[in-house]
């Protein structure tokens, strides 16, 4: 569904149309931003329902993937990378069965091989995409259990009226010098080599993305986006928004609107799902 929307300042063409979701407990937005000529991010937002011998359950599978390359075609990575992930895991989400946390982690681990694979075999046949790659963060919602697989910098967040909480851990030149005590949180926001990522898919043989579950609570959102949304807007506006805003569809037009506001400097894509309200609450076990 496209909707197209007005944007002072951008060029026609670029920052002038959101790919956007219908509404309900799940939204989703991409956006070409203000400066790129091309969105290279791929995004999905799949909520799967099944009823197997009267016994109904929910799954949902999120993933937000950047591309890399620019004219070296990382919109063609992204999307493989969505695809070839989604064509693996979809058997696995419409078991009728419980599924094990540690099944559902070797077959997230095994389907980012997959997808790493597919990018690297795409860019041998097709000279023009050779050095593209992607970014993939990845959430499954099991009722309220939480499956997160990351490789790069786009994150997955939980987001509920007490916090804000990245789940997962930027695979970035300035998240080790964080990480060693060389540079702040803070200063790493405005890092010159902030963009420079230490793993993604399709640059290498293999892959070793992070891979974690937590238990969610009723009033907790997901949030998975790219770096072009956490480059213009803070941690606690994404969350005033995410709070704020009953509707999951209507706050993802809003963050990209603020990040479009703050410069729209990259692609833009955000997907906001409320927890599946299913099975009873636990303490969150990353």
């Amino acid at each position: 569904m496209v909707r197209p929307v007005a944007s002072k300042g951008a060029r026609p063409g670029t920052g002038d149309t959101i790919i956007r979701a219908p509404h309900g407990k799940m939204g989703f937005a991409s956006n070409v931003g203000r400066v790129r000529p091309v969105d290279e991010d791929s995004i999905l937002a799949l909520e799967i329902r099944t009823a197997f011998r009267s016994e109904a359950r929910t799954r949902l599978l999120l993933m937000v993937a950047d591309g890399m390359g620019g004219h070296r075609r990382g919109d063609v990575a992204s999307r493989i990378a969505v695809q070839a992930v989604a064509r693996t895991l979809l058997p696995l989400l419409t078991s009728e069965t419980d599924i094990a946390r540690a099944i559902y982690h070797n077959e997230l681990r095994a389907a980012i091989g997959i997808a790493n694979q597919a990018i690297i075999e795409e860019a041998q046949l097709h000279p023009e995409c050779e050095g593209m790659g992607t970014t993939l963060s990845l959430a499954i919602a099991d009722g309220r259990t939480l499956h997160v697989a990351n490789a790069g910098d786009s994150r997955a967040y939980i987001v509920n009226a007490r916090e804000i909480y990245q789940v997962t851990r930027d695979h970035s030149l300035v998240q080790e010098m964080v990480d060693r005590g060389e540079l702040s949180p803070d200063d790493a926001r405005h890092h010159p080599r902030k963009n420079v990522i230490t793993m993604a898919l399709g640059v290498y043989d293999e892959v070793t993305p992070d891979i974690g579950c937590l238990t969610m609570e009723r009033s907790d959102s997901i949030l998975l986006c790219c770096d072009g949304l956490i480059n213009h807007v803070e941690d606690d506006e994404i969350q005033r928004v995410v709070v704020e805003t009953s509707d999951p569809q209507t706050a993802c037009d809003i963050l990209v609107a603020l990040a479009n506001k703050g410069g729209g400097t990259d692609n833009i894509s955000v997907i906001i799902a409320r927890a599946p309200e299913q099975s009873p609450e636990g303490k969150r076990n990353v």
